[in-house]
């Protein structure tokens, strides 16, 4: 007993045995540590060719792949969890910034430069970046410290302003067997978010479909206007392709597609707009009471 005591003490005292404690912890708890969430979030601008991919025009894609989801892998470590182990409410909004930025970056990077060169030529002026207007979460089951979740983000619908991300934390599936069980489904499911982004160039708001087409999606056929200036940077990028892709009543098939989901999605994401409606009412009704500002 003397000698376990002994030994205790030594450690206790011995500053190469805090020093491994400190590294031992820090690596299981990797993604909380400072810098970590900017290499997370920022390796995704650099794999997609941010910066290093000129202003040209891209080879042109199915504007349905827009819709394609986009998943990244995370654990929840110790200094994610909360009171009850599992890992807390609040620490999901960081998976959330990586996961959408993996989705944006993936869509969106390889065209920014021509989107940059095109806004320039308009006269626009300022930063071209995406600003995150809201986030609504609702979590359906807890995430154990260290299990293994999937955080798969894809574009549910957009407009001439916002673009409208739907975000899944699931449980990652094992097999395929059950997938088209709703049942199975739902109990893969941890937590579920609906995001909206908007695109800006200084003070200017960049139709979603501009980003789009400048990365090379096409066809977009439907005319919408933001800020009072029509959509179109420059008209159809990719014209020779979008034109390849018209059927002969001159609509395109990969259009009507990419359209009836975004109608869809919007079904969907349409109760949280009015309700951020109806917050702001009630948040002015609520500060003009007297008593309660």
């Amino acid at each position: 007993m003397e000698a376990i005591r002994s030994l205790a003490c030594s450690l206790w005292e011995s500053v190469t045995f805090w020093k491994a404690a400190a590294i031992c912890f820090a690596l299981l708890n990797l993604k909380t540590v400072p810098m970590v969430w900017h290499i997370r979030v920022y390796r995704y601008f650099f794999k997609h060719g941010y910066l290093i991919t000129p202003a040209v025009e891209q080879p042109a894609r199915p504007c349905t792949e827009v819709l394609e989801p986009v998943s990244i892998f995370s654990r929840a470590p110790i200094m994610e969890l909360d009171f009850n182990m599992h890992k807390s409410n609040s620490t999901y909004f960081s998976d959330l910034d990586v996961s959408r930025t993996a989705l944006m970056s993936n869509i969106v990077v390889k065209g920014a430069a021509l989107l940059e060169k095109r806004l320039h030529a308009q006269g626009k002026k300022g930063f071209l970046g995406f600003i995150l207007g809201s986030v609504y979460t609702s979590f359906k089951r807890e995430i154990p410290a260290y299990t293994k979740y999937e955080v798969k983000s894809h574009v549910a619908s957009f407009d001439q302003k916002w673009i409208y991300i739907v975000t899944y934390f699931l449980k990652p599936s094992k097999s395929k067997k059950g997938q088209d069980d709703p049942e199975v489904l739902k109990k893969r499911l941890y937590a579920v978010s609906i995001s909206k982004y908007v695109l800006k160039k200084g003070r200017y708001t960049v139709p979603p479909k501009d980003a789009f087409e400048a990365a090379g999606y096409t066809p977009f056929l439907f005319e919408t206007e933001a800020n009072g200036h029509a959509t179109g940077v420059n008209g159809h990028v990719n014209g020779d392709a979008v034109q390849r892709k018209e059927t002969a009543d001159g609509t395109s098939d990969e259009w009507e597609r990419l359209k009836a989901e975004i109608d869809r999605g919007l079904t969907v994401v349409e109760p949280i707009i009015a309700q951020e409606e109806k917050l702001m009412e009630d948040y002015v009704h609520k500060m003009t009471t007297p008593g309660f500002a």
